[in-house]
């Protein structure tokens, strides 16, 4: 395989990713890492990878009239859909460098039959040109048209309504931006943004966040700052989490599902006298959190351990005024920084993904003082994962009761009944949900 032609390597990538169930933005950051690439054919790569995943509903409708019923090996079904993308999205690329180029990769990978095939396909497309979409409001053509599966347009529609559900669907094919959350024991929020933008980054303050920031572009993990611990790569909603907990400066914390720490350490900054004991079911993953907290200053407050959420209250013979539940979920308020998840998350995976939050809550119920706080939140905005979970617990646990949760005003609209959900077209962030339990004896 070449190392420095940017569409190849964009099918590998996406062969990976389909063949694997791998994320797209490390099997990128892979290949980018080992590539001879420029920085154009960098981004014209992840430009391709991101597309083709984020329009392969549209691509493979495009394809479907000159492709009839052949089945294709994985990689060559994916080299056309890249072509078709180029062709369809990218209006700066020459046609006959996509034409040409995907032709001689489709030979070198496997024989001249192949490459007469994707000549033949091409070109039959640019004679006939790109076919029309329907623009009906039915589920079947809203998940041809956003390239989202049919059951998971059918739940948004379910939970959400109809222009709700476009809204979202409209939102997470765009592209995401950049946030970071600034540590403010080490620099203000103020101050930073004027680096950054010395610096030549388009910075800007977050509209949900007081302590965070947004950047259109740019690699913001190989500054000085980043690595004095100044900031972290975190997404505006997760920034909601550690205020929701309503810390104090001598709070006992649990971080029942810690990695890769940036919660964590965000926890930690409003810790003075207390401690944070953050957990992870993976050990690799407890290295995360230790790095981050040492980057970020942290190191004296947290302390990490590898211990199965569900298994706590078997293990930790202490109690905390403070637990965190951020949850393994489906990660559907991820889908625009990780568009591959709808294409591999099933239905029963809702309901399957409930179990396991309970079964964490559950852990967590004796690890609480009275009057102590948990906080429950993921990165999803179905109600299966959610507001069912919260239902559930409290019929379960008399002892505990909802308590609104602890939010700025800029968020006071995206509060119902004491819990926050975050939509992805609400503020162009990642979908999210919190809520705040409290125990009353």
């Amino acid at each position: 395989m070449m190392k420095n032609n940017p569409r190849e390597l964009a099918v590998e990538a996406l062969t990976r990713v389909f063949k694997n169930k791998a994320y797209s933005n490390i099997e990128i950051n892979n290949i980018l890492n080992n590539s001879d690439m420029s920085d154009v054919d960098k981004r014209l790569m992840t430009n391709i990878v991101y597309g083709v995943i984020q329009h392969k509903y549209v691509l493979e409708y495009q394809l479907e009239p000159y492709l009839k019923d052949k089945k294709l090996d994985l990689w060559l079904d994916l080299l056309l859909q890249t072509a078709i993308y180029q062709l369809s999205y990218l209006d700066k690329i020459p046609e006959h460098a996509v034409l040409n180029e995907s032709t001689e990769i489709a030979k070198q990978k496997a024989n001249r039959g192949a490459g007469n095939l994707v000549n033949a396909v091409l070109r039959n497309f640019q004679r006939h040109g790109a076919r029309e979409m329907s623009g009906k409001d039915t589920v079947y053509d809203l998940s041809k048209f956003y390239s989202v599966p049919r059951w998971l347009v059918q739940l948004f529609i379910d939970q959400q309504g109809m222009a709700k559900t476009k809204e979202i669907l409209k939102s997470i094919n765009q592209p995401s931006h950049v946030s970071i959350r600034v540590n403010t024991n080490k620099t203000t929020v103020s101050n930073l943004q004027k680096t950054l933008q010395s610096k030549g980054f388009d910075v800007k303050p977050s509209k949900i966040s007081s302590v965070g920031l947004i950047c259109e572009s740019g690699n913001l993990v190989n500054t000085d700052e980043f690595k004095d611990g100044l900031y972290t790569i975190q997404d505006e909603s997760s920034m909601l989490v550690a205020p929701a907990l309503d810390l104090k400066p001598d709070s006992r914390v649990l971080d029942a599902c810690a990695a890769p720490g940036g919660k964590t350490t965000h926890i930690a900054s409003y810790i003075k006298d207390g401690e944070v004991t953050a957990l992870d079911i993976h050990k690799h993953k407890t290295k995360l959190i230790r790095d981050n907290s040492q980057r970020m200053g942290y190191s004296d407050i947290i302390s990490t351990g590898a211990i199965d959420a569900r298994k706590a209250k078997d293990v930790l013979n202490t109690t905390f005024d403070r637990i965190l539940v951020d949850a393994p979920c489906s990660g559907l308020g991820l889908i625009r920084r990780k568009p591959e998840l709808r294409y591999f998350r099933q239905e029963e995976d809702l309901m399957n993904l409930q179990r396991v939050q309970l079964q964490i809550l559950d852990s967590m119920v004796d690890l609480l003082e009275v009057n102590g706080k948990l906080v429950f939140s993921t990165c999803t905005f179905d109600d299966e994962e959610n507001e069912a979970v919260v239902k559930k617990f409290l019929a379960d646990h008399k002892n505990f009761e909802l308590e609104p949760v602890k939010h700025e005003a800029v968020m006071d609209k995206s509060v119902k009944d004491g819990m926050l959900k975050v939509l992805p077209s609400d503020y162009f962030t990642d979908g999210f949900f919190i809520a705040t339990f409290v125990r009353k004896n």
